[in-house]
């Protein structure tokens, strides 16, 4: 008898693509970084405020997916001890 539905994927599989994942936000936004930083830099008063707020927002969510990456190997071996 064949199996009508998959086995889900195993939890380092989804630990592992997750990591990937964040790996690529983090990447993403340090393009993001650079294209806010050269945009501003070409800006001058208020604009210039404006874009370099951005930017800020943009280093604080970099800043948190950093973190997380850097505790990844403590989280994935507390995963697998429960």
């Amino acid at each position: 008898m064949k199996k009508i539905v998959p086995d889900p994927p195993t939890l380092e599989f989804t630990l592992s693509l997750l990591e990937c994942r964040l790996a690529h936000a983090v990447e993403l936004l340090r393009c993001a970084t650079t294209t806010v930083y050269e945009s501003a830099d070409n800006l001058q008063g208020p604009p210039r405020h404006l874009a370099m707020a951005g930017m800020h927002l943009i280093t604080q969510a970099h800043l948190t997916l950093d973190q997380v990456l850097d505790q990844w190997p403590v989280m994935s071996t507390e995963v697998g001890e429960t």
